[in-house]
């Protein structure tokens, strides 16, 4: 989870939950296999013919494409059109995208950690998770990024 978290980029996806992949939610819905015959003065000649079948109906949230993307509504940017500035300016005027505070993705949120390492401990209360395991599970994510740091400086220090 820890390395899930440093790994994390604007140009990574992950699968969608809603449709698991597949592009698709089926359901059982009512479908017209024949509109019926109704003449002009109202009276019907053929009832409607429906039946109810398993339909593929397409996944919302990932709009078909059975993954989604980590980027920001800043397209991974991080930075954004600052919008009263440009107006009063007359120049556009690029500001750090809110959102994501310029890293061009949102963070992982802590719960989803908490809620992986409940599956496993179930005792685990989240006092607990925020006293206790929260601290060691930010460490292990800032202990990837300095020992990146490492790795780059070694990297340079061997390729001059």
């Amino acid at each position: 989870m820890a390395f899930e978290h440093y790994s994390r980029s604007a140009a990574s996806i992950c699968q969608c939950l809603e449709c698991r992949g597949k592009g698709l939610i089926y359901g059982m819905k009512d479908v017209e296999k024949h509109p019926g015959i109704i003449r002009a003065d109202g009276v019907v000649i053929i009832e409607p013919w429906i039946e109810v079948e398993r339909v593929g109906e397409l996944c919302q949230k990932c709009n078909g494409k059975g993954v989604l993307s980590n980027r920001c509504r800043c397209k991974g940017r991080g930075l954004i059109l600052d919008e009263e500035e440009t107006a009063l300016r007359g120049v556009p005027v690029h500001k750090i995208c809110p959102r994501c505070s310029g890293r061009g993705y949102s963070r992982v949120p802590s719960s989803v950690a908490y809620t992986a390492i409940k599956a496993l401990v179930p005792e685990l209360t989240q006092s607990s998770w925020s006293r206790n395991w929260k601290p060691f599970y930010e460490k292990l994510v800032e202990k990837c990024y300095t020992e990146e740091k490492r790795a780059e400086a070694a990297f340079n220090e061997v390729t001059k």
